[in-house]
């Protein structure tokens, strides 16, 4: 869980519910997801699933019980109709929603992250990130929520400088 780099098509507009509110997504699109599903399924139903070679799985006699039902469509990706070329900062604590608008190069994005931050550090009345921490956040593409190093509490981006030094 916590901060990743995807990329989107030009001046994406992810989908939004009908409060207005973002879409949870996952980085994948639909038939990928729901391929997925139905190749373990099928292994699951010959007896070839990997996870039913461990004792707790015994208890799961149907594939959906152990992993849960197919997956639904509006939490998955649509097919995009451009090539994803631009860069978009998500969260990833649910399946994931944007915290920064689309940008066409990642300089832009770094540019974006020092002077505002991202959508919850806006919020949160944070501003911007050092441009050491964002730059290394946009190099790497993850960051987790937190990590504790030192004594010291580093947040999100802020913790992309700790990747760095390793």
């Amino acid at each position: 869980m916590g901060r990743e780099i995807r990329r989107v098509p030009p001046n994406w507009e992810h989908p939004r519910q009908d409060t207005g509110q973002y879409q949870p997504v996952r980085d994948k699109s639909y038939a990928e997801a729901a391929e997925e599903w139905i190749r373990e399924f099928y292994l699951w139903q010959e007896g070839k699933h990997p996870s039913q070679s461990h004792e707790w799985a015994k208890e799961y006699k149907y594939y959906w019980e152990y992993e849960g039902t197919p997956p639904e469509k509006d939490y998955y990706l649509s097919e995009f109709t451009e090539e994803p070329t631009w860069y978009q900062v998500y969260e990833t604590v649910s399946e994931g929603t944007p915290v920064s608008p689309p940008f066409a190069t990642k300089e832009e994005l770094i540019d974006y992250l020092v002077e505002y931050g991202d959508f919850w550090d806006q919020k949160r009345g944070h501003g911007g990130r050092s441009r050491e921490a964002a730059t290394a956040f946009v190099n790497s593409g993850w960051v987790p929520s937190m990590v504790v190093a030192d004594g010291k509490i580093f947040a999100g981006i802020d913790s992309s400088i700790l990747q760095k030094e390793k």
